[in-house]
């Protein structure tokens, strides 16, 4: 069934500040630091998309890869073993943190940092061609003021997946009056720059591209293909997801993306099957 999602509040700052994935309080600048361990600082934690106020309270390691944070508000339902993202920010950049609740007392709750790189990715076992189109800023900014919304679809369900031999999930940008909206309806109809899909995580993925797009870090873009996986199955994608970084390698511009929103676990979940 189509879904209409919001996108999280922490986006619209990826768009306009420098983030640094960090995974320890020991990795930020020792002013920073010491405002935060001071509670001069507030850190933002990010629940269901959701920021929430908080102070440092106690590191629980003296690496400060675990430590107490205090709620303002907290957050409903809150529990232990549940991925929570808390960013530092600073006028000119934001510090993320990527971690798990380990404990939960009252308003308080053990964080414990996890590396941003070991999420886990399915690697494709072969070039597959996908198409890139970068999106307006505009259009984008659309989303994050309700302007617009993305609608997601897939016709992978959330439990008793049957034998599927094609399957799909995609992104729209839909008006108020849920119509695709003009602008990206033309996007639509342009196949955009060529890529590679080299790996997919519930997070993002990884593209190589023979041609270095000319667009900077954090810009918004819409990737599609058709991907024949290992079973046998087609598999159709179209994501919406913003450009988090870059590198070269012998000739090749590989691109790190983050999607809008984290694909379904279910969807996932097929890939994985289909894919180890």
């Amino acid at each position: 069934m189509p879904e209409k999602i919001r996108l999280p509040a922490y986006l619209k700052q990826a768009l306009y500040k420098r983030n640094l994935q960090i995974n320890s309080l020991k990795k930020l600048p020792t002013p920073i630091l010491g405002k935060v361990l001071e509670k001069k600082l507030p850190v933002l934690a990010f629940h269901d998309g959701q920021p929430y106020k908080a102070f440092v309270e106690d590191s629980h390691q003296e690496d400060f890869k675990s430590f107490w944070i205090h709620f303002w508000e907290t957050p409903e339902h809150l529990t232990p073993g549940e991925n929570l993202v808390l960013v530092i920010a600073t006028p000119k950049e934001r510090f993320v943190l990527q971690g798990l609740i380990k404990e939960k007392k009252a308003s308080q709750v053990l964080f414990s940092t996890v590396d941003p790189r070991t999420e886990e990715r399915l690697v494709y076992p072969k070039p597959e061609p996908v198409f890139l189109s970068f999106l307006p800023l505009p259009l984008f900014e659309g989303l994050l003021s309700e302007r617009y919304f993305l609608l997601r679809d897939t016709n992978i369900p959330k439990e008793g997946a049957p034998e599927l031999k094609k399957a799909y999930v995609y992104d729209l940008i839909i008006d108020q009056q849920e119509n695709v909206a003009e602008e990206f309806s033309r996007i639509l109809k342009n196949p955009g720059q060529v890529g590679f899909l080299k790996d997919i995580s519930r997070g993002g993925a990884g593209v190589s591209c023979p041609k270095e797009p000319a667009v900077k870090e954090s810009q918004p873009l819409y990737l599609r293909g058709t991907l024949q996986l290992p079973s046998g199955v087609n598999f159709n994608l179209g994501l919406i997801g913003l450009l988090r970084g870059r590198h070269k390698k012998e000739g090749q511009t590989f691109l790190h993306i983050m999607w809008a929103r984290p694909l379904p676990s279910e969807v996932y979940l097929f890939l994985k099957e289909h894919v180890s």
